[in-house]
């Protein structure tokens, strides 16, 4: 499995192959204030490339507040805007319970009914 790593200022992410249909996305440290559009940016990248469904991998990310809330719901609607589909995945309970309150895990997990709408 090939891995690609970019750093950001506190923020980095990895690239991997996620079966065969899927990429994965390892983000790395605190998605907060200064918000760092690497997540964005990467996602944009894959889009380009052709990638359609994306999971992004939290377990690593130690800390978000809003400006990182709003900065995943901006990567889910990039992708949705392409056709494509967004995931979160092992998010800390510390991590779910803020997306929880900003009312976007369950969109961000795809365990809202329906289809995947811009937020």
């Amino acid at each position: 499995m090939k891995a690609q790593k970019q750093e950001g200022a506190d923020l980095s992410l990895v690239l991997a192959l996620y079966r065969k249909s899927s990429r994965v996305v390892t983000v790395e440290g605190p998605l907060r204030v200064p918000v760092n559009r690497a997540v964005r940016d990467d996602v944009r990248t894959l889009l380009r490339r052709g990638e359609r469904l994306i999971v992004l991998d939290l377990a690593a990310v130690t800390r978000i507040d809003a400006a990182g809330v709003g900065e995943l719901v901006r990567a889910f609607n990039l992708t949705a805007g392409a056709n494509g589909r967004l995931r979160i995945t092992n998010a800390s309970p510390w991590v779910r319970e803020v997306l929880e309150r900003a009312g976007v895990f369950g969109l961000l997990t795809g365990d809202v009914e329906g289809e995947q709408r811009p937020a």
